[in-house]
């Protein structure tokens, strides 16, 4: 809470000392300041007090629905009534048990595979009449039929998607531990089952090099990187629907992109790189970051990929994201003529994808992001390079690269990005 409403603070004395001050701007921040000041001051008066802020169990908002009231008596009497079902199913509408080892499975809800049929087995908080006194408690069993998803092409015989029925069968047959949960809504239960995957064995090989993937709103954009580090091929995986549908449907769409980048990678016998993503679960620090994280959530795409990979045997690392968009604008985009979205994703397979070990056993380097010539004798030219500098770190070099660049676009009337187009331009002065 204190470095929120730091981060805070420091913005809303940036706007105030800015030469154009933005009044609407400062006052937004001004009321959130004093929200989170008013939040801190709440939670800190139950701290000292020893005391919980209240909590309502099946969301505030149903909690305040029942105190609506309609003029029709048997309108409002059916209101009440719909509303206490749907209070009592968001109360009481979950029952889950974790596994055990040592009993083989999970010993409250048990799952069981009989010939023709799944049974849920589900263990009542009741003894078996007529054995009170037993040194083992039995306890009564109700079986419920269970029903798990399974399609199987007609064509080929095959199980179309992931095979549920064998990944249980075999979790059973091995005695591992599994969670169930059972949900009920609208009167209807479901249930789902947790288990452990396996890993399959890793596939793919560094000699066929890496493939770089950049992780956008809609879409991942993929190069194939060499072992020497030239780019192979590139493509665009994505669905412009990520935007706008709910998240059932978004969460399938998320899906089938990992299958398919998984099997794009696998085709070619390459590993996979991705970005080492760390968001801050905190909703106050930037508007840009509130509504980045709102439209699309990037850790759900980059954790379908990851699991997909480990089911397929397809190797993957993960690097830091830092100055990969900024590197592969200003060196690659101009080099290959693509998108800054590839040129990225071949920053990123560059940085994953080690060299290929020598005859003597030594490991691979991690390649170095050199400034291109041109681009280092124009900042030369413009006395805004500072050699020793970029010799310690690339990153350096290219946060100022970066920052030269977007001002001398701006002095054009330009944004960054019409970089590509202006490059030239920018060279010959």
């Amino acid at each position: 809470m204190d470095a929120t409403r730091e981060k805070t603070r420091e913005r809303l004395t940036a706007l105030r000392a800015s030469p154009h001050p933005n009044a609407r701007r400062i006052a937004g921040q001004e009321r959130k300041l004093a929200h989170q000041k008013e939040r801190q001051r709440f939670y800190q008066q139950h701290v000292e007090a020893g005391t919980f802020p209240p909590v309502v169990f099946g969301t505030k908002k149903r909690w305040l629905d029942q105190f609506q009231t309609l003029d029709d008596p048997i309108a409002e009497q059916e209101r009440q009534q719909a509303w206490r079902e749907e209070w009592d199913e968001s109360r009481n509408g979950r029952l889950s048990a974790r596994g055990d080892r040592t009993k083989r499975g999970n010993p409250l809800l048990r799952v069981r595979a009989e010939a023709d049929q799944w049974i849920l087995e589900i263990s009542l908080d009741c003894l078996k009449p007529g054995k009170p006194d037993a040194k083992v408690p039995r306890y009564e069993k109700l079986e419920m039929p269970l029903y798990i998803a399974r399609k199987v092409s007609k064509k080929t015989g095959q199980v179309n998607g992931r095979d549920y029925e064998g990944l249980l069968r075999r979790v059973l047959a091995s005695g591992d531990p599994y969670q169930v949960e059972i949900l009920r809504r609208h009167g209807r239960y479901q249930v789902r089952v947790t288990v452990e995957e396996v890993p399959a064995p890793v596939h793919t090989d560094p000699r066929q090099g890496w493939i770089g993937v950049d992780t956008n709103s809609t879409f991942l954009a993929l190069c194939h990187v060499k072992p020497d580090g030239n780019p192979q091929a590139f493509t665009t995986i994505g669905d412009p629907r990520l935007y706008d549908v709910r998240s059932t449907q978004r969460d399938a769409l998320v899906g089938g992109l990992a299958v398919e980048t998984v099997q794009w990678a696998k085709a070619r016998g390459a590993g996979l790189v991705v970005e080492d993503l760390q968001f801050i679960h905190d909703r106050d620090v930037s508007a840009t970051f509130n509504r980045v994280t709102h439209q699309f959530n990037y850790r759900d795409l980059l954790t379908a990929v990851e699991r997909q990979a480990a089911r397929e045997g397809v190797a993957l690392r993960k690097v830091t994201p830092a100055y990969t968009s900024i590197i592969g604008r200003f060196k690659y985009q101009p080099q290959y003529g693509i998108s800054v979205h590839h040129a990225a994703a071949l920053v990123i397979g560059r940085r994953g994808g080690l060299k290929v070990p020598g005859s003597d056993g030594s490991p691979g380097k991690v390649r170095r992001e050199n400034v291109p010539k041109a681009l280092r004798l124009w900042m030369q030219d413009r006395d805004q390079w500072n050699d020793p500098t970029y010799r310690k770190n690339d990153w350096s070099a290219w946060a100022r690269i970066n920052r030269i660049i977007t001002k001398t676009l701006a002095s054009h009337h330009q944004y960054l990005s019409a970089w590509l187009g202006y490059r030239k331009t920018l060279f010959s002065e």
